[in-house]
This record gives C-alpha cells, sequence and structure tokens, in this order.
C-alpha cells in the first residue's frame, strides 16, 4: 500500500513538472517573439536617427554655405558627407 502511494506522489509530482515546463515553455516563445519585435524596432529607430543625424550635417553645411565664400572647402564637405553616406549603405546591405 505505501509503494502504491508514493508512486501517486510520483505521479503528482511529475504532472506538476510537466505543466510548468509547458508554461515555461509558451513563456519563452513569448518572450522570444517580443525580443524579435524589439529588435526589428530598435533597428528602425537607429535607422530614423542615422537618418535624422545626415539632414542635420546637411542642413548645417547649407547653413554655412550660404554664409562661406570658399566653395572648394564646401565642394570638400559634400564629399565627405556623400563618402559617409555610401559608406552607411554599405554597412547596412552588409
Amino acid at each position: 500500500m505505501e509503494l502504491f502511494a508514493r508512486l501517486e506522489n510520483i505521479e503528482f509530482h511529475i504532472k506538476q513538472l510537466k505543466a510548468k515546463c509547458a508554461m515555461l515553455e509558451s513563456n519563452n516563445e513569448q518572450l522570444t517573439l517580443e525580443n524579435k519585435i524589439l529588435k526589428q524596432e530598435l533597428e528602425t529607430k537607429t535607422q530614423a536617427l542615422l537618418n535624422n543625424e545626415e539632414t542635420n550635417k546637411i542642413s548645417k553645411l547649407a547653413e554655412s554655405a550660404g554664409s562661406s565664400k570658399d566653395t572648394s572647402a564646401f565642394k570638400t564637405q559634400i564629399e565627405q558627407i556623400i563618402q559617409e553616406i555610401d559608406q552607411c549603405l554599405r554597412l547596412i546591405k552588409q
């Protein structure tokens, strides 16, 4: 009789562990999905930030160009910005 009670106790604990395992697997799936969504959101916001920084650089360059009389320095700055944009695009494509 004692053996039967012990077996029932073991069965009960196995069922509890099985339920806990299923719950943890479900939580893991949810967290994995949330992590994927957050990574995509981070990538989108990072790209938007880079775009805003480039726009800001171009705006500042345009402001300084209006007051600058040295066109060769202006052209050099534009070429540098274009190279930076090209480099960013190459990094994004990788």
